[in-house]
């Protein structure tokens, strides 16, 4: 499970990284602990019965893709064995939504990946972070930490999206030409 965010300090507690957030509460969840590299925050174990490698790109989250493409190639793992997750700005503060493929929706972090293997074949969670007036200034909005109520909603949707990260991890993974991506 890949949690998409920014690295740096001040993008903590902000709609962007909600990403990195659900990777952290799952982690809590299963007990796990963090293994810093100068890529990422690794940590192995297990989650609900299933081997999970929960992962954090320590890069800037719109050039995330060839870090996780480098992480990849080291970890030798595939796409369709990650699962990403990130924030969605087109969705209601605190739902969620779950995919098997798809395209990135707008979102720079996820087109970077897509990008990066030339494949849809990740599966994903969105977390839906917008509120009113959040799509007047979108940029000022994903970079500033959520309001009080925002936060206690996103709170809140852990245990949904907690739900979704255990019905992905338990679906058949879809198996996808990654020659369909350029066409």
């Amino acid at each position: 499970m890949v949690g998409l965010g920014n690295p740096e300090a001040r993008y903590a507690g902000t709609p962007h990284n909600a990403g990195y957030e659900l990777v952290d509460h799952l982690l809590v969840s299963a007990g796990l602990n963090w293994d810093e590299t100068p890529e990422a925050w690794i940590a192995r174990g297990t989650f609900q019965g299933h081997r999970v490698c929960l992962v954090k790109i320590r890069m800037p989250m719109n050039l995330i893709g060839g870090g996780l493409m480098r992480l990849a190639e080291q970890m030798r793992f595939s796409p369709e064995q990650c699962i990403l997750i990130y924030d969605e700005l087109d969705m209601p503060l605190g739902s969620i939504r779950s995919r098997l493929s798809g395209g990135a929706g707008g979102h720079r972090g996820a087109a970077s990946i897509l990008e990066a293997f030339q494949t849809d074949a990740f599966r994903r969670v969105k977390v839906g972070v917008d509120q009113e007036g959040a799509k007047s200034n979108r940029v000022d909005y994903i970079l500033t930490p959520f309001s009080a109520i925002g936060r206690d909603v996103v709170d809140q949707a852990m245990q949904t999206a907690e739900a979704h990260v255990l019905k992905l991890l338990t679906a058949p993974k879809k198996r996808r030409d990654p020659e369909r991506m350029a066409e």
